[in-house]
């Protein structure tokens, strides 16, 4: 084979390995080391590890030294046909799981890998673990076999890791939501003599100790002091009643310091509440109350003219029979050019709520008809009354059905 043959076998195997083949899997394809230092000296291939190399044309991956000492583990086997359950299997666990995951900032200046099985290496930056792990403690990452959060940082703290190191991790993993906290609080609580901690402290405890040392605190617990802080400076302001201690704060010029300590005390939970988890919703609220506001405003702002004109075109309930479609249609008409919703005109009265708004309204109409009148009204004695008022309450009397009474005696 030619070297561009050579190239190409080599990378139908690199190409799902981060760009990377070990000699034992180029001499399964029939290329020798003769021939992978050729491919090396043409600037074809890359050196990389000891019986690892790299293509060139392919780039450095990240982790390459984690990469590197995982595959040198089964150097024969490609990554694709690699069983995290098998005999000489590994998984990338410990300091070099939290680089894999990007947590915290803990030294890792070896390669850890966890083996089922006792075993050595001759790679002076590589460390394998004897450790059993259940499916549910694997994952994957960038390809690579990896311990799971939870059982990264009980794996951490079994080899009493840096408590400082260990709390940053769980403080980024727990902002990351990837993990349980609750979960890990009942993993870890046998860890807590290690760190100095009473044997019957909790888990939740060995946590809160741990992200101390760190220097930083859960996500969770910010979250919960924020709305604590806020619930109490509330209580404060709530218990200046009296305009009298009002004034006394703005005479002493302490007011301004209380509101500023409210204002700062209600900082954290606006900034927690900043995340993409809440902005949404509050802008949904947001836009739900302008709505409603906007709604409020209009219909007011036509039903009280309406309301008001309703005497105008409706008689008293005392000028005979009460008719409660007559103010219905009323209301409709004053509303009709309005603009007010079609569920305003198509509302209708029962017979004691129209009576009730007619004794809230037509008082003051009829004051006002008072006060515009030219002069004092006095009220006609029977003597004064005309042929055509006769007529009228005659015509009152068969509208409302009423009868004379007969005479007595």
């Amino acid at each position: 084979m030619d070297r561009a043959e050579q190239l190409a076998v080599l990378s139908g195997v690199a190409a799902d390995q981060w760009g990377l083949v070990t000699t034992a899997q180029a001499k399964n394809l029939g290329l020798g080391g003769v021939q992978l230092k050729r491919l090396v000296e043409a600037g074809l291939l890359e050196n990389v590890g000891r019986g690892v190399y790299a293509l060139s044309a392919a780039g450095m991956p990240r982790h390459l030294e984690i990469k590197v000492a995982w595959l040198r583990l089964q150097a024969g086997i490609p990554a694709w046909e690699r069983r995290p359950g098998d005999r000489d299997s590994g998984v990338v666990s410990h300091a070099s799981a939290c680089q894999l995951h990007g947590l915290g900032d803990i030294p890792a200046p070896d390669v850890e890998i966890s083996v089922p099985r006792r075993r050595t290496t001759t790679d002076p930056f590589v460390r394998l673990r004897t450790a059993r792990l259940d499916a549910t403690d694997i994952t994957v990452v960038d390809g690579l076999p990896v311990t799971t959060v939870l059982r990264t940082i009980v794996d951490l703290l079994r080899v009493k890791a840096d408590g400082g190191h260990v709390g940053g991790v769980i403080a980024d993993a727990e902002r990351r939501d990837l993990v349980d906290v609750g979960a890990l609080a009942d993993a870890v609580q046998p860890h807590t003599r290690k760190y100095g901690l009473s044997p019957a402290a909790t888990g939740q405890q060995l946590l809160d100790h741990l992200v101390g040392q760190a220097g930083r605190t859960l996500h969770s617990q910010e979250v919960a002091r924020a709305g604590a802080e806020g619930v109490a400076a509330g209580k404060e302001l709530a218990a200046l009643e009296s305009s009298a201690a009002l004034a006394r704060l703005f005479d002493a010029g302490t007011l301004g310091v209380v509101l500023t300590q409210y204002a700062d005390a209600l900082q954290p939970l606006r900034d927690a509440m900043r995340g993409e988890a809440y902005a949404s919703v509050l802008q949904e609220i947001a836009a739900q109350q302008a709505g409603i506001r906007t709604a409020l405003t209009s219909t007011m702002a036509h039903l009280v003219p309406a309301l008001q004109a309703v005497p105008k075109v409706t008689p008293p309930p005392t000028a005979g029979r009460f008719d409660a479609s007559g103010l219905r249609d009323a209301l409709q008409q004053a509303l009709a050019h309005d603009g007010v919703a079609p569920a305003w005109k198509a509302a209708s009265l029962a017979p004691r709520p129209q009576r009730m708004l007619w004794k809230a309204t037509v008082p003051s109409v009829m004051t006002n008809h008072s006060a515009d009148a030219p002069g004092p009204t006095r009220r006609r004695s029977p003597d004064h009354v005309t042929a055509a008022d006769e007529d009228s309450m005659d015509t009152e009397k068969r509208s409302t059905g009423a009868e004379e009474d007969p005479p007595s005696g």
